[in-house]
């Protein structure tokens, strides 16, 4: 198991310093925030409600890390060295459940009085009040959502992106809390696949040859008796493995190409991805799939019943109760490629992210909130890029720089199928279900293009006038 460095004490072991907030108040306001031109907020509260990610409810926490920590003693140091750059105090409620806060800034807006200048929550519900007709800002104008890296993906946004803006971001920049949020990846015991004498898997993905025969390669050869018993090649959610399988193959569940909104199911490489996740899942590889692949705890893993095991990525480093926590060997990799995929890129998809971050339009400041919301989501010193944190990951987490690498990139490529209102079901049942995928597709296409008009349409719109694509 590793000895994570995330959970140490800064006292104990470095200490990471601020970075662009260590610099004068006046050096660092953003050009592009109006409504403030002082950095003086004459001691003003600035009150941010944040709430944990659903992997670690019930557990105290300060910006999502637990107390104690490096990642959370730097979250702190940030937020002291704000207050004196700005005259002006950050009240947080914390909380340990993903609704609560939600909940509580909803009460407010609907009673009209003050509550939060900035609230953090979970997109499947903060998506209400982002289609809710005035009750967030937009933050186009507020912050420079042109910076990914920071605020995050338009991908990553989609959720919060409606008509004619943006209505939150997330602290794209920051280690940890998104990597928890998103996708589904292969967790491989490693030692299995060295006792049964095979290639490290992660060697398939650096050379370009983890394709969908390669899988069906090795999930007869990971397949094996043990002392009486079946040693599974693959533990796989029937759901997950159609979802995931659809997307490998160069296929996003929406576009928008010439004017209109093109779902991806309906396309030849979408139909030609979901008749193979059958055929593999049910068929040609059925008697390598462990039985009970709905049982989604990773014990399987844990206990050498199954080789591979695919989870959300919140399975894999969420809490310390996590699967990099209880072996000492994991390997991690995306899901195979399909022909028509492009060479390298593995996408992944979620279901809500949990750190959106916006500011309600009951804020006592929006200009004081976005100064505050700006200068809190910088980078912390020394984890600037992608490669830092990969690194970062690599030496504190995981045991390749491959795995860590891999995680990073789920996230870059990871989009919304829009699975709080529908736009899955079919793609989801191909695994499933007997019914033809063709007959599948069309018995749904009312209920499809009722999803384009409802929601991707003005999804698009906010898509266009944000970012110009």
């Amino acid at each position: 198991m590793r000895k994570i460095l995330k959970y140490l004490t800064l006292s104990l072991v470095i200490v990471f310093f601020m970075c662009s907030c260590s610099e004068s108040a006046e050096e660092i306001i953003p050009e592009y925030i109006d409504g403030i031109s002082d950095s003086n907020l004459d001691g003003m509260t600035v009150n941010w409600g944040f709430s944990m990610s659903r992997y670690q409810e019930g557990v105290d926490n300060v910006f999502g890390y637990i107390p104690g920590t490096v990642f959370a003693d730097t979250a702190l140091e940030r937020k002291k060295q704000i207050e004196s750059d700005y005259n002006c105090k950050i009240s947080v409620d914390n909380d340990s459940s993903s609704y609560v806060i939600a909940d509580k800034l909803t009460a407010s807006l609907a009673s009209g009085s003050r509550l939060y200048d900035i609230a953090t929550c979970d997109t499947s519900v903060l998506r209400n009040l982002v289609r809710g007709n005035g009750y967030l800002f937009g933050l186009s104008s507020l912050l420079n959502v042109s910076n990914t890296d920071k605020f995050g993906t338009p991908n990553m946004l989609q959720t919060m992106l409606w008509k004619d803006d943006l209505y939150g971001v997330v602290p794209f920049a920051w280690p940890d809390l998104l990597y928890t949020t998103t996708g589904h990846l292969f967790a491989v015991n490693e030692n299995l696949v060295s006792q049964l004498g095979q290639t490290d898997p992660r060697e398939y993905v650096e050379k370009q040859t983890w394709n969908w025969d390669k899988l069906e390669e090795v999930l007869a050869l990971y397949t094996h008796e043990d002392a009486g018993r079946t040693v599974y090649g693959m533990q796989c959610h029937d759901a997950y493995f159609a979802m995931n399988m659809f997307l490998s193959n160069g296929v996003a569940f929406s576009t928008y190409e010439d004017g209109e909104v093109v779902c991806g199911a309906y396309t030849e490489p979408g139909k030609v991805a979901l008749e193979r996740a059958r055929d593999i899942y049910k068929v040609t590889c059925k008697d390598y799939i462990y039985p009970d692949s709905h049982t989604n705890d990773g014990s399987y893993l844990v206990n050498g019943d199954v080789v591979m095991y695919v989870t959300g990525t919140g399975g894999i480093i969420g809490t310390q109760e996590s699967l990099m926590y209880k072996m000492d060997n994991i390997g991690i990799l995306p899901f195979p490629q399909g022909p028509n995929a492009t060479p390298g890129i593995y996408p992944s998809y979620y279901e809500q992210i949990t750190y959106a971050t916006c500011i309600p339009v009951n804020a006592t400041d929006f200009g004081a909130a976005a100064l505050v919301l700006d200068a809190m989501f910088e980078p912390f010193e020394g984890l600037e890029t992608k490669d830092d944190i990969a690194q970062y990951m690599a030496d504190q987490i995981f045991f390749d720089i491959r795995d860590a690498q891999i995680f990073i990139d789920s996230i870059e490529y990871t989009e919304y199928g829009f699975f709080w209102e529908g736009g899955r079901s079919v793609i989801e049942s191909a695994c499933s279900a007997d019914t033809p995928i063709s007959t599948l597709l069309e018995s749904n296409r009312d209920k499809y293009n009722q999803l384009v008009e409802d929601y991707l349409v003005p999804h698009y719109q906010g898509r266009l006038a944000v970012y110009g694509e």
